[in-house]
């Protein structure tokens, strides 16, 4: 080949080279550059024309001094490496080109005779310097969205878990509550039944539900109050509330609190229906005895207004009857003495005060009478047990052929000072009850105390009565009014003063009254 067709060549070789992308560079045996592409140019590292016989690491790094620079140890290696003839290829982030390198070494060995022996002078390599800037900027954006695939996959495999150990709480939960919780299908058809549920209709743990429906536990009017309002509110606004009635295998009616809700798979279709009822008897019970209460306490405050007035006319005839007529002739007779006085009949004057004497001690023993009704001193004077003692003697002398029996078995300190005047008051009106109306020819009267309790306990063997007829429909207004303002009466002193009260009779096995009040 002659040397222009070789030169040629070399042209065309050197204008292929200097369209490549990379940096090529040719060295000699100690390493210094020969010839570089035009590359160095558009890396704006220097012309071409000034690299002949410099090092690489001058034109990447122009005027470099770090000692910590990573390139001449890469390049010690890379030499090593060319020196026995090895191709090598090597990665590496520079830091002052900013940029993602690639470095390849191919040694080249000078044409010559094979056998001959090689000096450095006819080592030749090539080093091409590849910008793998992009090629790191995808795989580290693969890596990225495959690490965020992975803390994906592991988070959805934690979700899954927390929410497989959520539902299996959950489940827990259903199966653990006293409350009636059912699931059914979009039909109305059982899905589910917690033990409870199943308690409630008498069926067993293994016992199918298949076929059941969902408000097979309701009457036939709350049923129908379900299938026509509750499901169907529950449908429309995803939840509905109320309360119902269901009931359980025995036939027992048991008032509910019931929630029905509706859900909903993701495109908006309804995937299920659940219920859970909660028994509310204790409340409805609770709640008509505060009714039944207040009624008894309006009617009270009502009998409270007229017994006052009663009261206070009964006062005022005996201060008027037996007061006033006794201090009227004492004052007609204090007036005859004065006359007689004046008229200086002295005899007369002393008869007239004498009569005056036992009028006097007839008004004191109806101020007398008329206080002791009122509230009787000796209570507060000696205490309860004197009282009732006093009281039952008073009682022997009205109480005609009627027996009374007492047992008094306590001590004065043992009915705290507040209960004396509501025991006294309670007994009284008993009595006076059974007087008026027992026509019994025996009452039992007794006061014990436990380690628990005050008991009071007040039994007769009269006609009795039955308790509800007490209390009557007004005719005309459906208003319930008590006849028994003495039973009422009772019942109430008792339980302001912090006792329970209870009241047994019925026709023709008289009657029983018993309070007990806790001790301290």
């Amino acid at each position: 080949m002659d040397i222009q067709t070789l030169e040629k060549r070399k042209r065309q070789w050197q204008s292929a080279a200097d369209q490549m992308p990379q940096l090529i560079c040719l060295l000699d045996g100690e390493g210094r550059l020969l010839h570089v592409n035009r590359t160095m140019e558009w890396w704006q590292l220097g012309s071409v024309a000034s690299v002949r016989g410099r090092f690489l690491h001058d034109i990447l790094h122009r005027g470099c001094a770090d000692p910590e620079c990573y390139f001449p140890p890469l390049w010690q290696e890379m030499t090593h490496a060319w020196q026995q003839g090895r191709r090598v290829e090597l990665d590496a982030f520079d830091a002052v080109l900013n940029r993602h390198l690639r470095v390849r070494i191919q040694p080249l060995a000078r044409p010559g005779r094979d056998d001959a022996p090689r000096s450095d002078e006819d080592l030749h390599a090539v080093v091409i310097v590849d910008d793998i800037s992009d090629l790191k900027q995808t795989e580290a954006g693969a890596q990225r969205r495959q690490d965020e695939l992975a803390r994906q996959v592991a988070h959805e495999a934690r979700q899954r878990v927390l929410s497989e150990e959520m539902q299996a709480r959950l489940l827990s939960i259903l199966e653990r509550t006293t409350d009636f919780v059912a699931m059914a299908d979009p039909t109305g058809s059982l899905l589910y039944l917690n033990p409870a549920g199943r308690a409630v209709l008498g069926l067993g743990a293994e016992d199918d539900i298949t076929g059941r429906r969902l408000c097979d536990h309701a009457d036939p009017a709350v049923r129908r109050a379900l299938r026509d309002e509750a499901i169907p509110t529950a449908l429309a606004n995803g939840v509905w509330a109320g309360e119902s009635t269901m009931r359980d295998s025995a036939g027992r009616e048991i008032h509910a609190s019931q929630v029905v809700i509706a859900h909903r798979k993701g495109d908006g279709a309804v995937d299920c229906i659940s219920t859970i009822l909660r028994d509310i008897n204790e409340r409805v019970r609770a709640e008509q005895a505060l009714r039944d209460s207040r009624e008894e306490l309006r009617q009270l405050s009502g009998m409270l207004v007229s017994i006052q007035e009663d009261e206070r006319r009964r006062i005022a005839l005996d201060l008027h009857d037996g007061l006033g007529q006794s201090l009227s002739l004492i004052k007609l007779a204090v007036e005859n003495a004065a006359d007689l006085a004046i008229e200086r009949k002295y005899d007369a004057v002393l008869d007239a005060l004498q009569q005056i004497v036992p009028r006097l001690k007839a008004a004191l023993v109806d101020v007398r009478r008329v206080a002791t009704e009122l509230r009787p001193s000796i209570l507060d004077d000696l205490g309860i047990l004197p009282t009732l003692k006093w009281f039952f003697r008073e009682l022997e002398a009205v109480r005609g052929r009627m027996e009374i029996e007492t047992a008094l078995d306590i001590d004065e300190q043992d009915v705290p000072s507040p209960l004396k005047i509501t025991l006294y008051r309670v007994l009284q009106e008993a009595t006076s009850n059974i007087l008026k109306h027992a026509a019994a020819g025996r009452m039992r009267v007794s006061l014990q105390r436990d380690a628990e309790a005050l008991y009071l306990t007040i039994e007769d063997n009269g006609r009795g009565f039955h308790p509800p007829g007490i209390c009557a429909a007004c005719d005309g207004c459906g208003v319930a009014v008590c006849r028994g303002i003495g039973l009422v009466s009772m019942k109430e002193r008792v339980t302001l003063s912090g006792g329970q009260y209870r009241l047994d009779s019925s026709p023709g096995a008289g009657t029983r009254i018993r309070a007990w009040w806790p001790v301290g």
